[in-house]
């Protein structure tokens, strides 16, 4: 059985999970912009309640983006440190893919359903945009990660037999379609340890060197300053 250690702080959850013996042991908390002070304790915690030792561990999974410029960098950090502490191998997990996933468990796959699109809010009005079209119990990405900025909605989306999850923009209500927003779905690390599970035995798996978040085309947040 693979022992896989799965990390999540891409957004408001600090969310840890932890596969041995054929079970999942997962710890998530509300922290809003806490996670440097609590992931640790948690990570602690979490083994001991699964009555695995660190050096058990043979992958770290962690969800690398698009998400909280800080947040990522965490779950980046944390990985390649237990991944280089332990002689583990890493597997970093697209942020908005393990949305889409944890939407599509939410809802379940009714006929209706094309896609889902997910938004990510990045800082003040930009938030990342991705879309995923349902091809029966599978998703297959159609629009990669991009990051729209401004107070303006994007001029084309997606619209009959879509839904949108993730962080409600401002500009939503002046959209024009019929695609409906729900509200209420969030990323765990049980969702993207699973998704690394696949992976990871589909032959995946990188050097702990490879464990770097995945960054957006336009987004940073540092500006040039203004003399």
């Amino acid at each position: 059985m693979t022992t896989l250690l799965s990390i999540e702080t891409s957004g408001s959850l600090c969310s840890l999970a932890l596969h041995g013996s054929g079970r999942w042991v997962e710890d998530t908390q509300n922290v809003d912009r806490m996670h440097n002070m609590l992931v640790l304790g948690m990570l602690d915690e979490l083994f001991k309640k699964a009555q695995i030792t660190p050096k058990e561990v043979e992958v770290v999974a962690f969800a690398a983006g698009p998400g909280s410029f800080t947040g990522v960098r965490i779950a980046a950090s944390l990985a390649q440190g237990v991944a280089f502490a332990v002689d583990a191998r890493v597997l970093p997990v697209s942020s908005s893919r393990a949305l889409a996933t944890e939407a599509l468990n939410g809802i379940g796959s009714g006929p209706g359903l094309k896609g889902i699109l997910t938004i990510t809010r990045s800082r003040r009005d930009a938030y990342y945009l991705a879309g995923f079209e349902r091809d029966g119990e599978q998703l297959i990405r159609v629009i990669e990660d991009a990051l729209h900025q401004g107070a303006s909605a994007p001029q084309s989306l997606p619209g009959s037999g879509w839904i949108a999850v993730g962080d409600l923009p401002g500009w939503w209500p002046e959209l024009e379609t019929t695609m409906q927003f729900l509200p209420g779905c969030s990323v765990t690390a049980g969702t993207v340890g699973r998704l690394a599970m696949s992976a990871w035995r589909a032959g995946a798996g990188l050097d702990p060197a490879m464990a770097l978040p995945r960054y957006v085309s336009g987004d940073s947040p540092w500006r040039r300053r203004k003399d």
